[in-house]
C-alpha cells in the first residue's frame, strides 16, 4: 500500500503526480514523510491594533497598497502595507524582486515577525504565509496548520487534502522501524501515530517532536547500514604488516623537520592498524597544511618495507602530480621507486610501470582513477591511501577494494574539516583520526572581504608582490563566457592580463577543462616560477604545493561556499611568508553570502568555518558531494539534528547487539519475537 505510485491516489490523477514528482513524491510513502515545514496558530494571532513595538508577532490581513521608496543612495526598499480591520501595519523588504510580483492588493497573508516604529508599526523581512480562500477558512476555525513546502500548480490547502487522504489510506498499513520502547517513551504507541502527529498535531510543539522522532528513525537506520558495513569490513581477512621501530625511526630521522604532536599520535594509531590482520578503515583529517602527507608517505613505507605494494589515489592529474613529488621526496631517498599513473600517462610508461609493479622489489603507485581500471593490476597491494576521498564519492568507497582478499588496509584523507557529527554520519564506518595542530613555520594569512570598486588597489598590491618574486593566484567562478551568467571567466581575464602590466611576470591559466597533460605542464611552470600569475579555477583547490604564492584574489567570491573558500585560501602562506587572500565580491551580496565571507575574514580555524559552512548550506555542500551519493535524507537535516547522531549511533549498536544475541538463542531454542529494546 504505501509503496502504491502517488497517481493512484484519490485526489491525484497523471496531471497532479507529474507536479509532485517535482516535490521528490512518486509514492504514497513519499507523501506521508513530505513533512510541513512550519506551523499556523490562529491563537497567536494578533490584532494590528494590540501590537507594540518589540516584541514578535504574527498578524492576518489584506494588502490594501505596495509601494516603492529610494533610499539616499539611489537603492529600492520594497513596502507593503497590511490592513485587518482593526489597523494597518508597515512591511518593508530589502532585495525581495520577486516578492513586487505577489505582493498585489486585495492578497490575503499572515506576517510574522518584530514589531518596530518607524513611521508607524512596522516589520521588517516578516516571515510570510499567502492564504487562499480555503486556507483563510481553515485558519479562522483556530486549528494549528501545516505548512508545506509547495510546487507550481499544488497549493496548500490542496496539499494538506492529499497529505490527509494518505493518512488514511496508511492506517494499519505502517511498519515500526524505531524500537517499541522508544516511541512509547516519547508519547507515541506507534509510527502511525508519529505521521499522524506531525501532519495534523493537536497543540503547539507536538508536530515539532514528531518530526524530531522521524529524524532519528532515518539516522537510525542509516547508522544501521554504516554498522553492517563495518562489521562485514572487520569480518574479512586483513594483511598484518611488520612495523620495525627502527625502520620506523630510519624514516622519522631522514625528514627535513619534526614531527608535531598530533602527527605522531595519528601515526600511532596508524602503525597499530596495520599491524592487525583485520584491515585498516580509518579517515585522517587535517586543517590545509597540516601534515596529512608525512603520515601517509611513513604508511606507505611500513607497508613497502613489509615487503607489500602501496597504492595512492588522487582525484586529479594536477593533485596525483604533486604527490608524486612529495611522497618521492620522503621515500626515493631511502630507496622506494614511486610512479605515476594517469589517463595522460603514454602506453608505453604505462607498459613499463605494470612491468615494476610484477618486479622483485616492492613500489609505490600514485595515480588517478586510472590505477583502478582492470588493466592495470597491482599485485600483493597492502595498502590503499585515498586523498581527497569525498571528491570520488561515498558510493565509490567500498568497490575500490572489493575482490581483493586478503583486503589491504585503506586510509582516507581530506583537508575539509568536517564536524564530528557530520563525520559519525558519513564517515561512521571508519576510524577516525584529527590532526589538530599546525606544523610551526607557516605565514600568517590575511583576509580581506573587498567590493569591485577595489579592484584597481588590489592589482596595484598584486603588481607590487609580484615585483618583490612572489607569486599569486586570481581565481574566477567560470572557466569560460556564458550566456546565462554574467561573470567575467577565468579565460578572457587570461587573455586580457597577459597583454597588460602583469603580463610582463609571467601568466599561466589553469582550469578543469583543459588536458590533463596540459594542466600538470602549467602547474609545474607556476611552481618553477616561470609563471608568477596563475589565472585559474577552483582546479587548485586542492593540491598545488607553491611556497612563493603570498597572494590569492577570488573574484565573485559569494559564489563560493566557505569550506571552499577556505581551501582555496590554504593554497597560499605555505612557505612561512605572510600572505594576502582578497575576496572580491561582484554584486553586494545577500542573505547569508556576507555572513559567510565575514567568517572567512574573522577566523582561519578549518573546524569552526566547516560548522559555519553545515549552518548555512547543508552537508552536500560542504563535503563537495552533493552529486556523489550522500543519502537524501527526507526528514534529518544534519545542520539541526546533531544532537540525534549519537543516539540514533548508540540505538543502531544496540540492535546490532540484541541481532547477535538472538542468532546466539535461535540457534539453540528457535525462533523468538522481535527486540522491545
Amino acid at each position: 500500500m504505501l509503496d502504491k505510485e502517488i497517481r493512484y491516489l484519490k485526489g491525484v490523477g497523471p496531471a497532479r503526480a507529474e507536479r509532485l514528482g517535482k516535490l521528490g513524491i512518486a509514492t504514497v510513502n513519499d507523501m506521508l514523510l513530505h513533512l510541513p515545514r512550519d506551523y499556523l496558530d490562529r491563537r497567536n494571532v494578533t490584532p494590528i491594533a494590540s501590537l507594540r513595538p518589540g516584541g514578535e508577532a504574527t498578524v492576518v490581513g489584506t494588502v490594501s497598497r505596495s509601494y516603492d521608496l529610494r533610499t539616499r543612495r539611489g537603492g529600492k526598499i520594497f513596502q507593503v502595507v497590511l490592513d485587518d480591520g482593526t489597523g494597518t501595519v508597515t512591511l518593508t523588504f530589502f532585495h525581495a524582486r520577486y516578492l513586487r510580483r505577489k505582493l498585489k492588493k486585495g492578497v490575503r497573508l499572515s506576517a510574522s515577525g518584530k514589531v518596530e516604529s518607524y513611521r508607524g508599526l512596522s516589520m521588517a523581512h516578516p516571515d510570510l504565509y499567502f492564504l487562499d480562500a480555503s486556507e483563510d477558512r481553515e485558519y479562522e476555525s483556530g486549528k494549528l496548520l501545516p505548512v508545506y513546502p509547495l510546487t507550481a500548480g499544488i497549493s496548500q490547502g490542496v496539499m494538506r487534502k492529499l497529505v490527509q487522504t494518505a493518512l488514511s489510506e496508511a492506517e494499519g498499513q505502517v511498519g515500526e522501524i524505531l524500537p517499541p520502547s522508544v516511541i512509547r517513551d516519547a508519547g507515541w504507541q506507534s509510527r502511525f501515530d508519529l505521521l499522524v502527529s506531525v501532519h495534523s498535531p493537536s497543540q503547539p510543539g507536538e508536530g515539532q517532536r514528531a518530526r524530531d522522532m522521524l529524524a532519528l528513525e532515518e539516522l537510525y537506520l542509516y547508522q544501521q547500514m554504516l554498522g553492517r558495513v563495518r562489521q562485514k569490513a572487520r569480518s574479512l581477512d586483513g594483511t598484518p604488516l611488520r612495523s620495525d621501530p627502527r625502520a620506523v625511526g630510519v624514516f622519522v630521522e631522514s625528514l627535513p623537520f619534526e614531527l608535531t604532536g598530533a602527527q605522531r599520535r595519528v601515526i600511532e594509531s596508524v602503525i597499530e592498524d596495520v599491524s592487525r590482520d583485520v584491515p585498516m578503515r580509518r579517515l585522517l583529517q587535517g586543517d590545509v597544511g597540516s601534515g596529512k602527507t608525512v603520515v601517509a608517505a611513513l604508511a606507505c613505507w611500513i607497508c613497502l618495507r613489509s615487503g607489500h605494494q602501496a597504492a595512492m589515489l588522487a582525484p586529479t592529474e594536477v593533485l596525483a602530480s604533486q604527490h608524486r613529488d612529495s611522497l618521492g621526496s620522503f621515500l626515493e631517498p631511502l630507496g622506494v621507486p614511486c610512479h605515476l599513473l594517469t589517463s595522460s600517462t603514454p602506453r608505453g610508461e604505462r607498459k613499463r610501470i605494470q612491468g615494476e609493479l610484477y618486479g622483485e622489489k616492492p613500489c609505490l603507485l600514485i595515480g588517478t582513477h586510472a590505477i583502478l581500471e582492470e588493466s592495470v593490476f597491482v599485485p600483493e597491494l597492502g595498502l590503499l591511501v585515498v586523498d581527497e576521498q569525498q571528491k570520488f564519492g561515498v558510493a565509490q568507497r567500498e568497490s575500490l577494494l572489493e575482490g581483493r582478499l586478503p583486503r589491504p588496509h585503506m586510509l582516507v584523507m581530506t583537508a575539509t574539516p568536517i564536524p564530528r557529527t557530520l563525520s559519525m554520519t558519513f564517515y561512521g564506518d571508519l576510524d577516525l583520526s584529527v590532526i589538530d595542530e599546525m606544523p610551526p613555520g607557516r605565514g600568517s594569512v590575511e583576509t580581506r572581504v573587498m567590493g569591485r570598486q577595489s579592484k584597481r588597489r588590489i592589482f596595484r598590491f598584486l603588481e607590487k608582490r609580484l615585483g618583490r618574486g612572489g607569486r599569486a593566484y586570481l581565481v574566477y567562478p567560470l572557466k569560460e563566457a556564458s550566456e546565462q551568467e554574467d561573470l567575467r571567466d577565468a579565460t578572457s581575464a587570461y587573455e586580457v592580463l597577459r597583454k597588460g602590466s602583469l603580463g610582463r611576470f609571467g601568466v599561466g591559466l589553469l582550469h578543469g577543462g583543459m588536458p590533463g597533460k596540459s594542466k600538470v605542464e602549467v602547474s609545474e611552470a607556476f611552481a618553477a616560477g616561470d609563471i608568477s600569475l596563475l589565472v585559474c579555477t577552483t582546479v587548485v583547490e586542492v593540491g598545488l604545493d607553491v611556497p612563493e604564492a603570498t597572494v590569492m584574489v577570488v573574484v565573485n567570491a559569494e559564489r563560493f561556499g566557505l569550506s571552499q573558500l577556505h581551501q582555496l585560501r590554504g593554497r597560499i602562506g605555505r612557505g612561512g611568508r605572510d600572505a594576502w587572500c582578497f575576496l572580491v565580491t561582484g554584486s553586494p551580496p545577500e542573505g547569508t553570502a556576507m555572513e559567510r565571507l565575514m567568517t572567512l575574514q574573522s577566523t582561519n580555524d578549518g573546524f569552526e568555518i566547516a560548522r559555519k559552512d553545515l549552518e548555512l548550506r547543508g552537508p552536500g555542500e560542504l563535503l563537495g558531494t552533493r552529486q556523489h551519493g550522500i543519502p537524501g535524507f527526507r526528514v534529518a537535516d544534519l545542520a539541526r539534528d546533531s544532537q540525534l547522531v549519537p543516539r540514533a549511533k548508540a540505538l543502531a549498536v544496540e540492535h546490532q547487539r540484541w541481532e547477535r544475541l538472538r542468532g546466539e538463542f535461535e540457534l539453540r531454542f528457535g525462533p523468538i519475537g522481535p527486540p522491545g529494546i
